[in-house]
């Protein structure tokens, strides 16, 4: 499954010319949009009997930087070995495993497509007026 993200990507090409004082309300929705994508990953991984214990695994985490006057503002959301051992299963959850089984999990990229329209109505809600 492919996500259109061509509106966000050209709206965070033009982010670099909205004034420095929005850049922690612009950081707050993107946290905000990552911590419901990583519940709803969580929630999906639990209803499976063979790989809830990988929803412990599920974490984001802000991977923002900038430089030359941009800021680039994301976030990394999924399985984290560090948070949790069975991190690993996930992905056999998701895709399946190579002798078969698994794939039983819904996709992840299906929690970011669902989310994808609160995080454009509160970030356009913050850059009201500068668009």
């Amino acid at each position: 499954m492919s996500l259109d993200d061509s509106e966000l990507r050209m709206l965070s090409q033009n982010l670099g010319l909205v004034p420095g004082g929005l850049i922690p309300k612009v950081r707050g929705v993107v946290k905000k949009g990552a911590l419901n994508v990583k519940t709803a990953m969580q929630q999906d991984l639990r209803k499976s009997d063979y790989f809830k214990v990988a929803a412990r695994s599920v974490d984001f985490e802000e991977v923002s930087s900038g430089a030359f006057g941009q800021t680039n503002i994301a976030a990394e959301i999924g399985p984290n070995k560090s948070r949790h051992a069975a991190a690993g299963l996930a992905g056999i959850a998701y895709f399946g495993g190579a002798n078969g089984g698994g794939g039983t999990v819904r996709d992840p990229s299906e929690a970011l497509a669902d989310e994808a329209p609160n995080f454009e109505k509160y970030l356009l809600d913050v850059l009201e007026g500068l668009i």
